[in-house]
């Protein structure tokens, strides 16, 4: 027997119409996966899905063997591989949970201190363009200070709820 009963059920999920695994003659759904991986912008849930299909493609593999040598060394094989796709699967979902942990504002910290003096420079420039004097700049500004000063502790909350909604 040779490892193309390995790729088998790769080949068949690809045969029953599985969009997301058509990566060409040597693709596979593990392809798949180290690709989507590769972006930033990948979905947790998405790629456990695909890991948890990669995982019953192979138990399916394991059940279609018979008992030959040569097949129960493969299935030991299968079996090795499903514990290694299950503990990629841990790591997918440990790296999402600090992926959500890092999306916190550090509102003491230089990153965003420096972001905020950006703007106001830019608010700062853009009254200026629209023909106001100092005077009048001044008073939006001490405005736009006072506004700030009150409601910057609701800002506070509304952030760290919406960070609440999106875990």
């Amino acid at each position: 027997m040779s490892t193309d009963v390995l790729d088998r059920g790769v080949a068949q999920a690809e045969r029953e119409g599985n969009e997301e695994g058509k990566q060409g003659a040597r693709g596979t759904a593990l392809d798949l996966i180290c690709a989507k991986l590769q972006s930033p912008n990948y979905q947790a849930y998405e790629l456990s899905r695909l890991v948890t299909l990669e995982i019953a493609t192979q138990v399916v593999h394991m059940r279609s063997l018979n008992f030959t040598v040569e097949e129960v060394y493969i299935i030991h094989w299968l079996g090795e591989v499903i514990k290694a796709l299950r503990e990629l699967r841990h790591s997918i979902m440990d790296t999402e949970m600090l992926r959500e942990r890092g999306d916190v504002v550090n509102w003491e910290g230089e990153a965003i201190q420096h972001l905020i003096a950006t703007l106001v420079d830019w608010f700062v420039a853009a009254l200026k363009e629209a023909g106001l004097e100092e005077v009048e700049r001044n008073n939006v500004m001490r405005h736009y200070r006072d506004l700030a000063l009150m409601n910057e502790d609701q800002l506070r909350r509304e952030i760290e709820a919406f960070r609440g909604c999106t875990q």
